[in-house]
């Protein structure tokens, strides 16, 4: 039987898509209809000029990025650039969004790598949503302190075999929420990871008989799941620019720069790293979600956390983002927020000292809904400099119409509330 190879590529959702095709043909492109780059969560098609069904549903290309080809159990994966069929690049590509970013760092003589920490709830049920049973349930809990399905030890491993790079695994605060570190690697690489990690997990989740999800908050009696992203900038020689020795904290100008960046975008970042409208209900005061616009020495109740160690280990930690998010995007914006900061020299706030919740020293924070963060990002003209004019148009039309779904919705919540007294 001839080696098989999925070809896959994120949409701006971050939802993938792809072909199986034999590996002798893994240097044709595969063909779709590029439509399928402007489909919302209801399979409905956005109308957009190029892009929809005014333009005729026309083709687009997905060559295989060979520097991602890994193996995948039982063959091999790996992702795509797309195209338009005339050769052209395709704005939509999110890929190339944090591509286009990352070479954007390089005429400023760096090269940005990233790491994710990766939270997601374990169900033993979807309809209606269920948490796995944790009995033995305790905080950076293993094994059976974390699952007792093994299904998470599965996952691990899975994802080492298919070169994903973990760091390892453990329990969160909340029985049946678990978290997978990855490897801090190039952020394109990283981000790709990220991706891969998400489909391989609720892969292996649903043939072991349970399930799971990374959605920003399902439970109103739990915290959300998170999606953190560790992030640095390696100098001409490798070595971490973010490091100064001689500075009193070890920290460079450069870092002091991007953190500022971080922090003068913050209201905008939301749009891509809080994604749903159910995002907003963890991105609130006390969920150590990175609501305020703030950062801290080892501070995880500060949005831009500097965790303590130094030397090669020096980086941000950016704490907004949930496991919704597109890992693409994502890392586009944050290292586009962080360039902004560098390229205009932003002064360094002061930072967050103890509980930003109760005292924060700020009062700028994120938008209370994703109606009010997209606004934040179409008139954060900066911010969205650094990305194609089509990809923002189509993903923040893409989401207002998730948000008018959600708005004519009738929930659970509303007949429970009303039908019995009305």
């Amino acid at each position: 039987m001839a080696e098989q190879i999925d070809i896959m590529f994120p949409d701006l959702l971050g939802l993938a898509h792809g072909k199986t095709v034999p590996s002798n043909r893994r240097e044709h492109p595969t063909h779709y209809a590029i439509t399928v780059m402007v489909q919302g969560l209801d399979l409905e098609f956005l109308e957009t000029d190029n892009y929809s069904t005014s333009a005729g549903f026309p083709d687009m290309e997905a060559l295989l990025d060979g520097s991602s080809l890994r193996p995948w159990r039982d063959r091999q994966v790996g992702l795509a650039h797309l195209h338009f069929a005339d050769g052209r690049e395709l704005p939509l590509d999110s890929r190339r969004a944090l591509s286009t970013v990352m070479d954007k760092w390089k005429t400023h003589g760096f090269h940005a790598v990233a790491g994710f920490e990766m939270e997601f709830f374990l169900l033993s049920g979807r309809s209606p949503l269920t948490k796995l049973p944790v009995p033995d349930h305790r905080v950076y809990g293993i094994g059976a302190g974390a699952d007792p399905t093994g299904t998470l030890e599965q996952i691990v491993a899975a994802a080492h075999d298919c070169d994903l790079q973990p760091e390892g695994a453990n329990s969160e605060f909340t029985p049946s929420q678990v978290e997978a570190s990855l490897h801090y690697q190039d952020a394109l690489r990283a981000a790709d990871a990220a991706f891969l990690f998400r489909v391989l997990a609720r892969e292996i989740a649903r043939e072991r008989g349970i399930d799971l999800t990374f959605m920003a908050r399902p439970f109103e009696d739990a915290v959300g799941n998170g999606l953190h992203v560790n992030m640095s900038l390696n100098d001409g020689s490798g070595a971490n620019a973010f490091i100064d020795e001689s500075d009193p904290n070890g920290i460079s100008q450069v870092m002091k720069h991007f953190i500022a960046g971080l922090i003068d975008h913050h209201e905008a970042l939301a749009a891509f790293a809080a994604p749903t409208v159910n995002s907003y209900k963890r991105l609130t005061p006390g969920m150590l979600s990175g609501y305020w616009a703030n950062w801290g020495w080892d501070n995880r109740i500060s949005t831009v956390r500097v965790p303590g160690q130094r030397g090669a280990g020096t980086r941000v930690e950016h704490r907004m983002a949930d496991g919704s998010a597109n890992p693409h995007l994502l890392t586009a914006a944050l290292l586009a927020a962080g360039l902004s900061g560098v390229e205009r020299e932003l002064p360094l706030p002061e930072p967050q000292l103890g509980d930003a919740d109760s005292e924060p020293n700020t009062d700028r924070h994120t938008p209370h809904s994703l109606t009010d963060a997209l606004t934040a990002l179409e008139a954060d003209e900066r911010l969205r400099s650094y990305f194609h004019p089509d990809l923002i148009d189509v993903y923040v039309n893409l989401k207002r119409k998730e948000v008018a779904r959600w708005e004519a919705a009738v929930t659970d919540w509303e007949q429970r509330e009303y039908s019995r007294v009305y």
